[in-house]
């Protein structure tokens, strides 16, 4: 594995000192636009270029780095991208919410893996709250509150610049920990930065976040209180602490707990050809989130962050517009239906296995029949029939809705003058 580092200046210092120590295998190579660190690297026997395109040329890399100020991002993953290369990059993804939408969505048309550096959910206490919370320990989560308070002089040419140089990180550790998304995001920013989130499944989650306190500090990843309904997991100092029942257990040994570091599963995703962890199209949601939360405190008030979940078009197809199919005997029916298969398996992300459109001609039939570990259900759209679930008929007629669950047997007869008209889908059960 020969991989290219982009930038050695702060942060990337630190990549590569990491790099030749914990990861003897990867040969490495440097790229910075400042000649005058050449003789360092040479130094070490590591060749160095002030050219990303010549670097890439000569070294032939497998993977480039990007660590380079955020502003440049997006210039460097152009270059890796164009010659194919997977990247492994700091955050924040780019220096603006368009410029990080449109890269993500350059890598994912071009199939190239594309990961971003995130290594607050790598610390082992947070993934042993996270292991925890999937153990149900707390039950249901309901609410999560974060609170981040540390002095820094480090000068930003916008003071909202935080959210994408490090409130980023919080966006992804609310949406590790508690797997859901959220929904709408309202944040204002004077002394302090405070955020309100509005998630899926009814979670509100809140984070306090200021670079400016005089008191007592946080840890980066912040101290942080998740109620459940049978219990509250909190987060304090790097040490966890589990209330339930009137009792408080403390976790404060982690040795047990799996937490590779972020270019370990960079390498390992590459090895089994799968999506890293926290791939740049997954990360998008956070510095969308960043982006939202911008957006919030320059209008005052709240803003539906919905259209981050997914970057891909809406999804309409028109049931009278589509094709018919090949008439057909259904399910051993009388005479023909005619159909049109509007949504397959492959258009969900959930359990559904189709969705049709179906017309039953005078004196035809769906023939009674049963399936097995899956529901179907029959929205009747216009004309009326003999429904017949389990032995039981039933006139149905337009705007009567049948429910069909596991295993039971069911058919629908048109014994009407009219055209019968329904929508049917097919639900599998999860397992």
């Amino acid at each position: 594995m020969k991989a290219l580092l982009v930038g050695v200046g702060g942060f990337g210092s630190g990549w590569y000192r990491r790099l030749r120590n914990q990861y003897s295998e990867v040969e490495l190579a440097v790229a910075d636009s400042d000649e005058s660190k050449r003789s360092r690297f040479e130094e070490d026997g590591v060749p160095f270029y002030t050219s990303i395109a010549e670097a890439i040329d000569q070294e032939k890399p497998d993977v480039l780095l990007n660590v380079t100020p955020r502003h440049v991002h997006k210039h460097i993953n152009q270059i890796a991208f164009d010659h194919k290369l997977p990247v492994f990059s700091e955050k924040p993804i780019a220096d603006n919410y368009a410029d990080a939408k449109e890269m993500v969505e350059r890598a994912e048309k071009e199939g190239i893996p594309y990961m971003i550096a995130e290594n607050y959910r790598r610390f082992p206490f947070v993934r042993k709250l996270k292991q925890l919370l999937e153990e149900g320990s707390i039950g249901t989560i309901l609410t999560v509150d974060g609170e981040f308070y540390r002095s820094t002089d480090r000068p930003l040419p916008d003071k909202l610049d935080i959210l994408e140089e490090l409130v980023v990180h919080h966006f992804d550790l609310v949406r590790y920990l508690t797997g859901r998304e959220v929904g709408k995001v309202f944040a204002t920013y004077r002394h302090q930065l405070h955020i309100v989130m509005d998630m899926q499944a009814g979670i509100t989650a809140t984070f306090t976040c200021s670079t400016r306190s005089k008191g007592k500090t946080t840890d980066w990843s912040g101290n942080w209180r998740i109620e459940g309904s049978e219990g509250c997991l909190e987060l304090i100092d790097n040490q966890i602490y589990l209330t339930k029942d009137g009792e408080t257990a403390h976790y404060d040994d982690f040795s047990d707990v799996d937490a590779p570091g972020a270019f370990s599963e960079f390498l390992q995703s590459l090895e089994e050809q799968r999506e890293a962890e926290t791939s740049a199209k997954d990360y998008l949601r956070n510095q969308a989130l960043a982006h939202y939360a911008r957006e919030s405190i320059q209008q005052g008030q709240m803003v539906d962050t919905s259209a981050s979940w997914g970057y891909g078009p809406m999804i309409v197809r028109n049931y009278l517009e589509a094709e018919f199919g090949e008439p057909g005997v259904s399910h051993h029916g009388k005479g023909l239906t005619y159909g049109k298969r509007l949504f397959s398996k492959e258009d969900f992300d959930t359990p559904i296995m189709f969705m049709g459109y179906c017309e039953i001609p005078p004196g035809s039939s769906i023939g009674y029949h049963g399936h097995r570990e899956d529901e179907e259900v029959y929205i009747i759209l216009e004309g009326t029939g003999i429904m017949t679930v389990n032995g039981v008929q039933r006139q149905v007629k337009a705007g009567d809705i049948v429910l069909n669950k596991p295993w039971w047997k069911h058919g629908l007869e048109n014994n009407s003058d009219e055209p019968l008209r329904a929508i049917i889908f097919e639900v599998m059960k999860k397992g």
